[in-house]
């Protein structure tokens, strides 16, 4: 059974696949929105990365779970005493929502945003190479070009062509390889609960368990922040945007399209936060830039294709 449902996993239906393919796209953009977000606060409000996590994921949670108890309260209340299923989620939470929040940060923080991002895609390759394993076959050709388009497209897009922007920290590397595989859990993880229960329940309930442990090592109370009417709204549309919609878009598309392809959908993120930030933070595109969005165009071309 477990193969049966790895196989069911990796294959969906191709009468979802294209539904999948485009909500994997709008998490990414979705997520792209959420990055500049980031920027913003950290760079120019001063807001501590730890303080943004936890305030992320409780307010999405709520969002979330609120959602559910008018959409679905009595699946709400049925998986909170299905004990299998709240320890696949309370796996998700740790090793999906909360370590990828922290290790991409962290990664981050001892280089910066475009090293940590080319590390955390590192992940794909994980994905790929664990889902192809669970189904017993070799990677398709076009899902190796999409992966290498994927790979280089986020590279120039995240580092500017520039090779020695990776000659990184020790400190760096080792989040940066923890990100990656962080990744591939976050994409992995939630497939069998989400089947059963739907992105709603799982993804509020994983942030909520995943807020509360960060807020308890964290205590975001205890963190200078100047609350301002600037860092509320970015916050809320942060909350909104780029993460209630951008985690029920991607956990969709995996869903719909299996995670090897949302996996490699989803790096239309580097290319939404290079456009969002030039236009609102008036940050300049570069020439590599425009090659780095053509590459992972291409890759969605390849990976989307039908058999």
């Amino acid at each position: 059974m477990a193969g049966q449902a790895a196989i069911a996993q990796a294959a969906p239906r191709k009468s979802h696949v294209a539904r999948g393919i485009a909500f994997a796209a709008l998490g990414g953009i979705c997520w792209g929105f959420s990055g500049t977000c980031a920027q913003l606060m950290t760079s120019e409000l001063g807001v501590p990365v730890a303080w943004i996590t936890c305030v992320r994921l409780l307010l999405g949670a709520l969002i979330f779970l609120v959602a559910c108890l008018f959409k679905n309260w009595r699946s709400l209340r049925a998986v909170l005493r299905d004990k299998r299923s709240l320890l696949r989620i309370a796996a998700f939470s740790m090793f999906g929502v909360l370590l990828t929040q922290m290790s991409y940060l962290s990664a981050i923080s001892y280089t910066n945003a475009g090293t940590g991002t080319v590390l955390e895609r590192l992940g794909l390759v994980v994905i790929m190479l664990i889902v192809c394993v669970r189904v017993r076959r070799w990677p398709k050709p076009r899902e190796l070009f999409g992966l290498v388009f994927a790979l280089g497209g986020t590279f120039l897009i995240a580092t500017k062509g520039n090779i020695g922007a990776l000659a990184i920290p020790a400190e760096g590397l080792m989040w940066g390889v923890v990100s990656a595989f962080a990744l591939a859990a976050y994409t992995l993880l939630p497939g069998k609960v989400l089947a059963k229960w739907g992105s709603f329940i799982v993804t509020g309930l994983a942030m909520l368990l995943g807020g509360t442990v960060a807020t308890v090592f964290v205590q975001p109370w205890s963190i200078p922040v100047d609350i301002t009417p600037e860092l509320v709204g970015v916050m809320g549309a942060m909350v909104i945007i780029g993460t209630f919609a951008a985690y029920l878009f991607y956990l969709q598309g995996i869903t719909d399209a299996g995670p090897v392809r949302a996996g490699l959908v989803g790096c239309v993120e580097p290319v939404s936060a290079t456009v969002i930030s030039a236009v609102w933070l008036g940050t300049p595109v570069t020439p590599v830039d425009v090659a780095g969005i053509y590459m992972i165009v291409v890759m969605v071309l390849l990976v989307t294709q039908r058999e």
